[in-house]
């Protein structure tokens, strides 16, 4: 039966691979596959497809980002395998989700691709074992290629930008993925999570250095660079604690004695995991949106960064526009970047959106004017400069939209992180320098930077 469907299911568009980087790129990326099975209504712990129809209607939605693989489990399943790839030095983390969901990560010396131990916050370390330990001894192409045959669409890169591991890995996976014969066609989005100082486990000179370092190369090669930053993802996450409580993570599936460390950070990846699951959907779903469409959105933007505005934070009510009103109104949604910092946010004459809406139904005109009045009202975004994609919805699935916002008011709040990073390059220089990180490429990449953003 699975054969037989598997034949006669439409072709997917070329794949796109999840490849999560450091600690937290790990954990949110599978955070984020969870999401998307979720949606499809597939048990993540052991993810199948029942039936005939359910197999042509998921694959033909999900085909470019899960692969049918091996024999079934029982009898007219046919089991579901994310294309990623699950990338660090510190094996622990990786580990933990293969261990933990061994049926979904059936290909386990295919998906994690580790070295032996971390990076030590030292983004030149991390970038200079990237290149010896993954990309020498590993093999990542060959990597790529088990997990993707075909060639390959786009990748979906998640981390942490303050450490040493994720960002520096996500840098160097770009230059090598732009760089590669095989790979340089791919679209690359990153979704780089900026740290809250006093509350996450970075130094704070080193990753203001690091930040800088990981912007320069989202500058050059990430065609879409998505930020979001944890203070205003723990403000949501405490704030609507109690939803999100109700919803279940990959975190409550790990052993009680190992979620020391990822339970703190449960609901705020729960939150950036709703993020690229929403993203996914407009290019995986039967949409007039390709991936590809989000690089020459943004080909001629400064700022090129973007952030999301996820309404609802977490997903409740109906299936129509009506409860994105709703959700407005119950304040179940969240702008997640700390963009007004001194008052009001500067706008700009170039400032866009890309409005995401996942509702039943068609487009309908009603639904455009809510969301321009909507942007207009907050942020002086002219209509010609919204771009509107309406995602199907799967049976049951609640409404919801995601407004990615290109707006100048990004700027203020990044260019006081390179001056902090100019301040500290000091005192940390010789750390670098002895890692093959020169101060000639560090202040290029402040130039780039502030140039870039000013």
């Amino acid at each position: 039966m699975a054969f037989r469907v598997a034949n006669q299911a439409p072709l997917a568009p070329n794949p796109v691979i999840m490849a999560c980087m450091g600690h937290a790129g790990v954990g949110i990326g599978a955070e984020a596959y969870r999401w998307v099975l979720i949606d499809v209504g597939a048990n993540p712990s052991a993810p199948t497809l029942k039936g005939e129809k359910q197999q042509l209607e998921v694959l033909r939605r999900y085909g470019s980002t899960i692969l049918r693989f091996g024999a079934s489990l029982r009898k007219g399943e046919t089991p579901l395998v994310p294309r990623a790839l699950l990338v660090d030095l510190d094996p622990r983390s990786a580990n933990l989700i293969l261990q933990s969901y061994p049926q979904l990560f059936a290909m386990k010396d295919k998906h994690a691709v580790y070295g032996l131990g971390g990076a030590a916050r030292n983004w030149a370390e991390g970038r200079s074992r990237f290149r010896n330990e993954i990309v020498g001894k590993q093999d990542i192409a060959s990597r790529i290629q088990a997990i993707s045959p075909e060639p390959v669409r786009g990748f979906v890169v998640p981390f942490s930008m303050g450490g040493g591991t994720g960002g520096s890995f996500s840098s160097e996976f770009m230059s090598y993925v732009k760089g590669s014969n095989v790979l340089g066609h791919a679209t690359i989005a990153t979704f780089g999570i900026l740290p809250e100082f006093g509350w996450d486990p970075v130094i704070y000179g080193p990753a203001h250095i690091s930040i800088v370092l990981n912007l320069a190369y989202q500058i050059k090669y990430s065609d879409a660079p998505i930020l979001m930053d944890n203070k205003e993802l723990r403000f949501q996450a405490d704030r609507l604690k109690g939803m999100l409580d109700a919803r279940s993570s990959i975190v409550d599936e790990l052993p009680k004695q190992i979620r020391v460390g990822w339970h703190d950070y449960r609901d705020k990846n729960l939150l950036a995991a709703h993020v690229i699951a929403e993203f996914m959907d407009s290019f995986i779903r039967e949409t007039e949106w390709d991936m590809s469409n989000y690089r020459t959105w943004l080909a001629a933007s400064k700022p090129k960064f973007v952030i999301p505005w996820l309404i609802p934070l977490v997903p409740k009510g109906g299936s129509t526009l009506r409860s994105i009103e709703q959700a407005i109104s119950d304040g179940n949604d969240g702008i997640l970047f700390d963009l007004e910092q001194d008052g009001e946010m500067e706008k700009g004459k170039t400032d866009s959106a890309c409005v995401l809406v996942k509702s039943s139904g068609s487009p309908t005109a009603e639904e455009r004017e809510f969301f321009k009045k909507l942007l207009a009202e907050k942020f002086d975004i002219k209509d010609k400069r919204i771009i509107f994609i309406k995602i199907p919805t799967m049976p049951n699935e609640p409404a919801s939209a995601m407004i990615l916002l290109n707006v100048k008011g990004i700027s203020k709040k990044l260019l006081p992180i390179v001056t902090e990073a100019e301040d500290a390059w000091d005192s940390y220089k010789d750390e670098y320098q002895n890692r093959n990180l020169t101060h000639e490429e560090f202040k290029k990449a402040v130039i780039e930077v502030s140039s870039h953003l000013g």
